[in-house]
């Protein structure tokens, strides 16, 4: 029986893995939602502090549709992790 359940599960979680392709890193765009997430902060306090900083990476604006002049604010999620790891304490010199 235990064996029924576990075989099921796994063959569930393969189609949800299958589903979903794994995109590399370096060809990831993300919104406001993924830099909050990333940096671990509320999607208020990322814009407010994070994206708005000076020497955050700029946006990537992308169209919305074929026939709209509107578009979204994207950053390349390599570029984001670059301005984090900017702040790397090891990196900086206290005497």
């Amino acid at each position: 029986m235990n064996e029924a359940i576990l075989e099921k599960y796994l063959l569930k979680m393969t189609k949800i893995l299958d589903a979903k392709p794994i995109i590399p890193i370096e060809h990831q765009i993300w919104d406001e939602h993924d830099i909050a997430g990333y940096f671990k902060y509320s999607l208020e306090y990322a814009k407010r502090h994070i994206i708005s900083n000076n020497n955050f990476p700029p946006s990537r604006d992308l169209p919305t549709s074929a026939n709209s002049n509107r578009t979204v604010p994207r950053w390349k999620a390599t570029d984001v992790i670059k301005f984090a790891m900017a702040f790397d304490k090891s990196t900086l010199n206290y005497h």
